[in-house]
């Protein structure tokens, strides 16, 4: 993304370090997204305040990104609190009387070549089937069983897609929701994650709130950081891309594009999983094997929302519209109605639907350009409710993956990744470098929360090993295989 200049909040509440000089400090927060915002309020928690963050972007808040769109703001990254009760990001929604509004994803339609499907009945239906998948993914838990893929998962349920529709549904309910296909997903971390999040934080944390505030939802946590940059040794670098990390027993040094040093005695590191898959930043010495092995089996999906504003408002009143491609499974599949009660309010000008695209299909749109975007769209708005669908006065869409700042969206759990290549992904190294970020967190990963929960345990040890000892860290150096391959079982093990 283009370097915008430095907003009034950052000036306002900021110290700025010159840049191409030497900065020594006891430690070094790399990205000034939300672990790194909770990280450092942890960090003055525990009254450590020599420590400079270091972000590559003009303002703080990492994927929390909005931006202006018709009369009103759309955000690009994340969307929408997850998990409410005592959820620390909803905790923080209501702090600062965040615009909200409740995500139904029931209320929806479908769509197809000929026109509204009654879809209602094959809905429930598969929700019958993933609620059965659930329960039965929750067994294989308890029994300590091997993980299934979710398309495994949800085929022993009883669902298997037969029709357009069927697969319109299952991407519906489930590439909407994890970034990724059944095929790549572990059903086991997918049921975990899920109940974590929609049961975990108390009664009445199942739900979902959109943020439609014009502020972003990024301003809860710029707010917060102002807590954490008032000290006189905190010092704070935007506009800052970290080239080159070294790391050893000693320390820490951090090399920026604009010739900057920072040496430190710890260093968090809160890149996204994308960007260490990709090599955006060089280290020396390269990451160990142990911790690249489950770096590299993890995913980061890419999301991607579409924005449109028409000149007027043609689409259903329902908050969803899923359109069942004949030909194609997931293209253009999801729109949402921001005029819908609720939302945007209902004397506005503003007229937004929008598609939600992933994975793939994300990666073809961000090769498109926004004209042919837009023209790709129409044609499926145009299959959906007739030739009469007018030209958008505005299109909108972000390019998560070719980002190399982010390199896509968030992070989902594979089939194939193990707990031990987690426990890896998050370890320690030298007890100098820690790690941080969304995809670390076993229990939320890909959401909000679980960067904010790794912040904080990260600058928790850092703060032990600063006025103490260093919490224990464990990892594996290699993890083995408990499966026999087939050409060495013994015919007494085999029964037929």
């Amino acid at each position: 993304m283009k370097t915008a200049p430095i907003t009034t909040l950052a000036v306002s509440c900021f110290f700025y370090l010159a840049s191409a000089a030497t900065h020594r400090t006891k430690v070094a927060i790399l990205g000034g997204g939300v672990s790194g915002i909770s990280a450092a309020l942890k960090l003055t928690e525990e009254g450590i305040h020599d420590f400079i963050m270091i972000e590559a972007r003009h303002e703080l808040g990492g994927r929390a990104q909005n931006a202006p769109f018709g009369n009103t703001h759309v955000e690009l990254g994340c969307n929408w609190v997850q998990g409410l009760g005592t959820n620390p990001i909803n905790e923080l929604a209501k702090k600062y009387k965040l615009n909200t509004a409740s995500t139904n994803g029931d209320d929806v339609v479908f769509y197809g070549e000929k026109g509204k499907i009654d879809g209602e009945a094959k809905y429930k239906k598969f929700n019958g089937y993933f609620e059965k998948m659930t329960d039965n993914v929750l067994k294989r838990i308890k029994r300590n069983l091997a993980d299934l893929s979710g398309r495994a998962a949800l085929d022993l349920a009883g669902w298997t897609p037969k029709t357009f529709l069927d697969d319109a549904i299952e991407y519906y309910v489930w590439d909407w929701e994890m970034g990724e296909t059944p095929e790549l997903s572990s059903s086991m971390f997918t049921v975990l994650n899920d109940n974590w999040t929609y049961t975990g934080f108390g009664p009445g944390s199942d739900g979902d709130n959109m943020v439609l505030d014009n502020r972003g939802f990024k301003y809860i946590f710029q707010q917060e950081a102002k807590k954490a940059f008032k000290a006189k040794q905190s010092r704070l670098m935007l506009n800052s891309i970290i080239t080159k990390i070294e790391y050893n027993k000693e320390g820490v040094v951090v090399y920026t594009k604009a010739g900057d040093v920072v040496h430190a005695d710890y260093a968090i590191s809160t890149f996204s999983v994308g960007v260490m898959q990709h090599k955006d930043i060089e280290w020396s010495p390269r990451l160990p094997e142990w911790k690249m092995e489950g770096i590299y089996a993890f995913h980061m999906a890419t999301y991607t929302k579409i924005f449109m504003n028409f000149p007027y408002k043609f689409w259903d009143d329902n908050e969803f519209v899923v359109w069942a491609d004949p030909d194609r499974r997931g293209y253009f599949n999801t729109w949402q109605n921001l005029n819908a009660k609720g939302y945007l309010p209902q004397n506005t000008s503003t007229n937004i639907f929008f598609a939600t695209v992933t994975q793939d299909m994300s990666y073809e749109i961000e090769r498109m350009t926004d004209e042919e975007v837009k023209q790709a769209a129409l044609k499926v708005l145009r299959r959906m409710y007739g030739d009469h669908v007018p030209e958008p006065t505005d299109i909108l869409f972000p390019r998560w993956h070719s980002n190399p700042l982010f390199r896509g969206s968030y992070s989902n759990w594979p089939i194939g990744e193990l707990s031990q290549h987690h426990i890896n992904m998050r370890a320690p190294l030298h007890n100098r470098l820690f790690f941080a970020g969304e995809a670390l967190s076993a229990k939320y990963y890909g959401f909000l929360q679980g960067a904010w929960f790794t912040g904080i345990e990260a600058a928790e040890s850092i703060s032990q090993c600063m006025k103490s000892k260093c919490p224990i860290a464990h990892y594996f150096p290699e993890i083995t295989n408990p499966v026999i391959y087939p050409n060495t079982i013994a015919k007494r093990d085999i029964i037929v």
